[in-house]
C-alpha cells in the first residue's frame, strides 16, 4: 500500500485537516470500510424510513456493501484507491485499467481507467432534509484528480469513463468536467461520461 499526505476540508469551518491518500488496496481494506460504514448507513435508513423525504431523494448508494465489492481487488486489472483520516475512510474506489475503451470521437478505442465505484463516507453526506451536513468535503473529487492521474501513469493520457448514478451526473459534467455519452441499457440505464 502506498500512503500519500493530503488535506480534506472540514466542512463546518473550512478548515483543512490533513489525511492520507492510500492506494494499492487490499480486500481487507474494503472489508474495513464496510464494517466502519455499515453502522452508519443503516442508522441513517432507518431515519430515512421515518422521514417523509421522497425515496428518490435518497443517496443512491445507501444500499453499497463494500465487502462484496473486496473480491474485485483478487483481478489483476483492478486497483483502488482510499481516503483515511484519524484511522476513518472517509471516502473509496475502485479502478479497472484494463477492460474499458474510449467511445469519445477523436479517442475511440483507445484504452482509459473506468472509474468502477466510487463513493464517501455516510457521515460525508448532505441530506438538508435530516439536518445532516457532510463532515468532510473534497473527498470525491480528491480520488477523482488521482484516477486521472492514474490515467496519465498508465500511458492513457487522463482518459477515465465512468458510468454515473443520477444524483451524481451534474458532478461528473459540471465539477470534473466530464462529457455524458448517453444512457447505456447495458449498465442498468446509467449515464455514461468520459473525460480527456
Amino acid at each position: 500500500m502506498n500512503i500519500e499526505p493530503i488535506q480534506i476540508v472540514r466542512r463546518s469551518d473550512g478548515i483543512l485537516v490533513n489525511a492520507q491518500l492510500l492506494s494499492n488496496l487490499k480486500a481487507t481494506d474494503l472489508l474495513m470500510v464496510e464494517r466502519q460504514w455499515e453502522s452508519s448507513r443503516q442508522s441513517l435508513h432507518q431515519r430515512l424510513l421515518g422521514s417523509s423525504i421522497d425515496r428518490r431523494r435518497w443517496p443512491q448508494s445507501l444500499h453499497w456493501d463494500w465487502k462484496s465489492k473486496a473480491q474485485l481487488l483478487g483481478q489483476l486489472a483492478i486497483g483502488g484507491y482510499g481516503i483515511v483520516e484519524s484511522s476513518e475512510w472517509q471516502a473509496v474506489c475502485l479502478v479497472d485499467c484494463v477492460s474499458y475503451h474510449s467511445r469519445l470521437a477523436g479517442q475511440l478505442g483507445k484504452p482509459l481507467v473506468y472509474l468502477d465505484f466510487i463513493e464517501i463516507a455516510p457521515w460525508n453526506w448532505n441530506i438538508p432534509e435530516l439536518g445532516q451536513n457532510g463532515t468532510y468535503g473534497a473527498c470525491g473529487m480528491i480520488l477523482f484528480d488521482r484516477v486521472v492521474e492514474r490515467s496519465i501513469d498508465e500511458g492513457f493520457r487522463g482518459r477515465v469513463g465512468l458510468h454515473a448514478l443520477p444524483q451524481a451526473e451534474a458532478f461528473y459534467q459540471d465539477k470534473c468536467g466530464m462529457t455524458p455519452l448517453g444512457k447505456d441499457a447495458s449498465k442498468q440505464d446509467l449515464m455514461y461520461f468520459e473525460r480527456f
